[in-house]
């Protein structure tokens, strides 16, 4: 084995077995898995166009693109599905402008309001989301189809809030990148990250993770209806399982 083969076998080991990457826990009797990044990293694992793990770019680059995954960067990467599908790109060049539109517009309805300024500004991103984008799933396919249906294809997210339409993984990423430039940009405090997980007998759904300055983690899922505080979800058992193994681990 050559020195670039065994660096990028220590590197693919290394994000690969990385804390909680691909856990499986149990929650209400079904098996989760965060692991539907790692999925679309393996399948495309010896495509030319992927680029492998490097400690800036966890999850691999794709087409020149890093890959979004858990924890990581939105805007200016691509997101890729477990399975073959469109792989959405989130830039807001002058290649979507559309998104640095409604950034700005973002900031125009949070400076309308009044109060608390975390609140009504997470607020604000749930609504303006959920205004933007309504789920369809026909027509997200129609999208894809109408682009020739291509395996992995960059499409960008602003094709999708042009139509108006998407599905949990679009709203999740524009929900993201609203929330990464508000902290990005000091307007807020925190971290931001586009989680998902696939249930056992269910399947896979993706949504937003914030977590404010002084800790408290917020969920907010535009396909689901949900904006709030993880640890008031404790005691529904009828929503989604937004909780990471981490979570379940400090019960």
């Amino acid at each position: 084995m050559s020195a670039i083969e065994k660096a990028k076998f220590s590197a693919r080991n290394m994000f690969k077995n990385a804390p909680f990457e691909n856990e499986i826990y149990t929650s209400r009797g079904k098996s989760v898995e965060f692991d539907k990044t790692t999925l679309a990293r393996d399948r495309l694992r010896e495509n030319p166009f992927f680029e492998e793990a490097t400690p800036e770019n966890r999850n691999g680059v794709w087409q020149g693109r890093r890959v979004i995954g858990k924890d990581s960067k939105i805007n200016g990467g691509v997101y890729l599905g477990g399975g073959p599908r469109e792989a959405v790109v989130v830039n807001d060049d002058e290649t979507q402008p559309e998104l640095g539109r409604l950034y700005e517009r973002l900031l125009q309805n949070i400076k309308n309001e009044g109060g608390d300024y975390k609140t009504k500004a997470l607020r604000e991103v749930f609504e303006l989301v959920s205004e933007t984008l309504e789920y369809d799933k026909d027509e997200v396919e129609a999208i894809y189809e109408s682009r020739g249906s291509v395996p992995d294809k960059k499409l960008g997210l602003n094709i999708y809030v042009a139509n108006g339409v998407g599905v949990c993984r679009h709203q999740a990423l524009l929900c993201g990148y609203l929330l990464e430039r508000l902290v990005e940009e000091n307007h807020l405090s925190g971290t931001v990250s586009v989680d998902r997980n696939q249930i056992e007998g269910i399947g896979g759904h993706a949504w937003v993770r914030y977590t404010s300055g002084d800790g408290d983690v917020v969920i907010m899922d535009s396909t689901q209806d949900y904006l709030g505080k993880l640890s008031d979800l404790t005691s529904d058992q009828n929503r989604w399982f937004y909780e990471r193994p981490e979570d379940s681990k400090r019960k």
